[in-house]
């Protein structure tokens, strides 16, 4: 009776060793997971990430030439623009610390900044007998419309919107990796 006893606490024993063993391994695998070039490799799979978008509509007027109907033309124009902003997420820099993760963003930048062709609309067109090229007018509309986005488009307040949502993004994204860890995004 005796070795029936000895036997069963052996057995417990070795129950109870074997999922203590088991704990601490589960746990050094999991935090050897969260590591900065994990984090980074996370990020840089998502790559350009938009996160913000503007449709920008606007009027631009065109004239060239001096001698009305013979070499002075003139056109309005309305175009669409479409304008993204984001960050690079292939050059976010992550710094994991015991309780905490540091995640430093890039600068935002607008990623793309198209006219929609198919938007242009001509008005109060005016040619010219001697000037008069359709090719060029319709280059020299693009270039306009694409200097009046610079110039007019409020490209600054769509890049801090876009940090903002790309902050928010990035934090959630993280948030999951780092489990029980602090997120900081910078």
């Amino acid at each position: 009776m005796k070795d029936y006893w000895l036997i069963a606490i052996v057995v417990v024993l070795s129950i109870l060793v074997g999922m203590l063993i088991m704990r601490l391994l589960t746990k050094k695998k999991h935090t050897e997971e969260i590591s900065n070039s994990v984090i980074e490799a996370k990020l840089s799979e998502c790559s350009d990430l938009t996160t913000c978008r503007l449709e920008y509509v606007d009027l631009v007027k065109y004239s060239s030439g001096t001698i009305p109907l013979m070499t002075k033309k003139s056109f309005t124009m309305i175009y669409k623009a479409n304008i993204r902003a984001g960050i690079d997420l292939s050059l976010a820099k992550a710094r994991v610390y015991p309780h905490k993760v540091v995640v430093s963003l890039p600068q935002t930048e607008i990623q793309s900044m198209e006219i929609d062709t198919d938007s242009l609309r001509f008005y109060d067109e005016h040619f010219a007998l001697f000037n008069w090229t359709e090719k060029e007018d319709i280059a020299t509309a693009m270039r306009l419309a694409k200097e009046d986005v610079e110039k007019n488009a409020d490209l600054d307040t769509l890049a801090k919107q876009a940090r903002q949502q790309a902050e928010i993004v990035v934090k959630q994204l993280v948030k999951q990796i780092a489990k029980d860890k602090e997120v900081v995004v910078e």
